[in-house]
C-alpha cells in the first residue's frame, strides 16, 4: 500500500484535495511504516494510533462534506516531546515529569491541526534537550537508520529518524544549540533553525528561552517550505529556485571538520558559482570562546525553569545533571557578561553577511559518529568530544547570531553515512534560504535526500534510495 502513496507532504495534500487518496490510507501507511522502523530506531516516546485514526477518518468525512481541505489536510506528522498534544503526556523524555498530562495543544500544533495535519506521535529526544546525542532518554537511546550503532544527533533526534525513515513527511522540532539541524545532518533529512523568536513557544517546554528555535523537519524542500508556511502563517506558494549573487564559505572555526563534510561545503559552493554567484572566502576566527558563552547563557536558563529539579537529580541523567547544577551556579555577572558577548558573536556574523547574502559552512564536523563514541576525529590527530559540543561546532555558534539557518543532505560518505551543508542566511530570511536550497536540490542529486533501509520486514515493504520524481514532485 505504501508504495502507491505519495512520499511527500505536499504530495500527500495534493492527492488529498484531489479526492485521489484518504487520509485514513495515508495514516494508517505512517503507522504501518513506524511499526516496522520503531524496532529499529526507537524513534517515538509516544503513538496513538487509533487517536490518530479516528482524527483520518473526521478529515475524510469534511471532505465528503464539502469541506475546503487545508494545505497539510490528511497528512500525518509527529512532535517532538517538547510541545503539548492536548491529552497526552509531554516529559522531555525525562523521569521527573512522568504522567504530565497537557490540557491544551502547543501552539505550533494547534497550527498544524489548523491546517489538517494529523498527528501520529511524538517523538524520542535527548533529555530535557539537554544534549546532542539523543543517547540519554528516559524512553531509551534513539538509533539511527543508516546504522543503528550510531546516534541520531539531537536533541530532536527522534523527529530526524522518523523523517528520514518516511514514517511521516514532517516532523516538529526544537533548536537552541543545533538540535533540528544536528539529527538532520546525521539522519539525512533537511532542518531550518527560524530567525529567533519568529515561531511561537506557547505549550513547548524550553531549554533556553533566548535562544530556543521550534521549527520544522522534512525530506524535500517543498515539504520544508510548506511546514514554514503553515508554522509561520504564510502563503507557501512561489517557492521558486534561484541562486544567491555572493556566497560566503566560512573558514577558521567552521573548517574543523572532516575533508568529505569539507568538500561538501565546496561543491555547493561550486554549483552556487556554476550559476553565476561569486564566491567570497571568509574568515572563521575570533569566537573561540562561543561554547563557554553558549553554556553559560543556555543552563542557567535551563535552571531556572527546571531549578526545582536540582532536589532530584536523581531522576535524571548524569550529564543532565551537571547541566542544571552548572546553570544554577551561574552568578548575575557572569550572566551579563555572556549576554554582552553573545551581542558580539552576532555583530561577528552579520558583519561577513554584510557582503554576501548566504554563508555556507559544515552542519556537523563528521557524519553520525557511533553510539559509545565519546571523540570523533576530524584530522589526524584532532578530535572533537560527541558529548560536550563536538556535534554542535557549527550550529551553537549560529543560535548565539539569532540568524535563520537551514540543514540539507550533501551526499553520502564513504561509510555511506549522510553528509550535510549549512546555510545561514539574514534575519526573516527563511524565503531565500529555502529558495537557495531549492536550487540545490535540483542542482545535484547529492544535496537531495535519500531513504535508508528497508528496516526488517516484509519484502518489499518499504522505499529505500532517492527520494524520486512520484514522491518529490507530484503535481
Amino acid at each position: 500500500m505504501t508504495e502507491a502513496l505519495p512520499g511527500t507532504a505536499a504530495g500527500m495534500a495534493r492527492a488529498v484535495a484531489r479526492r485521489e487518496v484518504s487520509p485514513v490510507d495515508l495514516v494508517a501507511a505512517a503507522l504501518a511504516r513506524l511499526e516496522r522502523w520503531e524496532p529499529v530506531t526507537n524513534a517515538f516516546s509516544v503513538a496513538e494510533p487509533e487517536d490518530a485514526l479516528d482524527l483520518a477518518r473526521a478529515a475524510e468525512r469534511a471532505l465528503a462534506e464539502g469541506v475546503t481541505p487545508g494545505p497539510l489536510h490528511g497528512v500525518p506528522v509527529a512532535v517532538k516531546d517538547l510541545f503539548d498534544v492536548r491529552g497526552w503526556e509531554t516529559t522531555g523524555c525525562c523521569r521527573a515529569y512522568e504522567g504530565s498530562i497537557a490540557r491544551a495543544d502547543a501552539a505550533l500544533v494547534t497550527r498544524l491541526r489548523s491546517a489538517g495535519a494529523i498527528v501520529v506521535g511524538k517523538t524520542n529526544q535527548h533529555e530535557l534537550a539537554c544534549g546532542a546525542t539523543n543517547v540519554v532518554s528516559a524512553c531509551g537511546p534513539t538509533r539511527n537508520p543508516w546504522d543503528p550503532a550510531r546516534i541520531t544527533g539531537g536533541s530532536s533526534g527522534g523527529s530526524g529518524a522518523a523523517v528520514a525513515t518516511g514514517v511521516v513527511p514532517i516532523a516538529l522540532g526544537t533548536d537552541t544549540g543545533g538540535s533540528i539541524r544536528i539529527p538532520s545532518s546525521y539522519c539525512g533529512c533537511l532542518g531550518l533553525k527560524p530567525t529567533t523568536g519568529r515561531l511561537p513557544t506557547e505549550g513547548m517546554m524550553p531549554l533556553a528561552p533566548s535562544l530556543d528555535c521550534p521549527g520544522p523537519m522534512t525530506g524535500t524542500v517543498e515539504d520544508l517550505a510548506l511546514a514554514w508556511a503553515v508554522l509561520a502563517g504564510r502563503d507557501a506558494s512561489g517557492l521558486e529556485p534561484k541562486a544567491p549573487a555572493r556566497v560566503g564559505v566560512l573558514g577558521g572555526w567552521f573548517a574543523r571538520a572532516r575533508a568529505d563534510e569539507l568538500a561538501a561545503v565546496r561543491a555547493a559552493a561550486e554549483a552556487f558559482a556554476a550559476a553565476g554567484a561569486e564566491l567570497v572566502e571568509l574568515p572563521g576566527e575570533g569566537i573561540e570562546d562561543v561554547f563557554e558563552v553558549w553554556r553559560t547563557l543556555a543552563w542557567a536558563e535551563f535552571a531556572d525553569h527546571h531549578r526545582g529539579l536540582l532536589e532530584r537529580t536523581e531522576l535524571l541523567g548524569e550529564r543532565t545533571a551537571m547541566a542544571l547544577r552548572f546553570g544554577a551556579g551561574r552568578t548575575p555577572e557572569q550572566r551579563a557578561a555572556a549576554r554582552a558577548r553573545a551581542a558580539e558573536i552576532r555583530g561577528w556574523f552579520l558583519e561577513r553577511l554584510s557582503g554576501v547574502d548566504v554563508l555556507l559552512a559544515p552542519t556537523t564536523p563528521t557524519p553520525a559518529p557511533p553510539a559509545e563514541a565519546d571523540e570523533v576525529e576530524v584530522a589526524p590527530g584532532v578530535g572533537v568530544d560527541v558529548h560536550r559540543g563536538g556535534p554542535a561546532w557549527c550550529t551553537e555558534p549560529v543560535n548565539l547570531s539569532g540568524l535563520p539557518a537551514l540543514a540539507m543532505p550533501a551526499g553520502p560518505s564513504e561509510e555511506g553515512l549522510p553528509l550535510s551543508v549549512q546555510l545561514v542566511g539574514p534575519e526573516d530570511g527563511e524565503p531565500l534560504l529555502l529558495a537557495w536550497a531549492r536550487f540545490l536540490e535540483e542542482a545535484d542529486p547529492r544535496f537531495r535526500a535519500a531513504r535508508p533501509g528497508p528496516p526488517p520486514g516484509p519484502a518489499g515493504s518499504d522505499a529505500s534510495g532517492e527520494l524520486g520524481p512520484d514522491q518529490r514532485t507530484e503535481t
